[in-house]
């Protein structure tokens, strides 16, 4: 929808430099409690479910919108 295109990309761009911010830290306080091995599990974790829940964002076809 051209209409709400700029919002969404807005809440994106917003996401996107939110997590740029926060996991870095998050990963080295993860990495001096549990070990460094172990916080990059979790950062790989999190990577395959945004992975998977990435057909979700993808345009609908005119077939599958009705």
């Amino acid at each position: 929808d051209p209409r709400t295109a700029a919002a969404r990309v807005s809440v994106v761009a917003t996401v996107g430099y939110c997590a740029f911010l926060v996991g870095p830290p998050l990963i080295g306080f993860l990495g001096h409690e549990i070990g460094v091995r172990w916080a990059l599990a979790v950062a790989l974790v999190l990577i395959v479910v945004a992975g998977l829940c990435s057909g979700a964002a993808r345009e609908r076809s005119a077939a599958r919108a009705s």
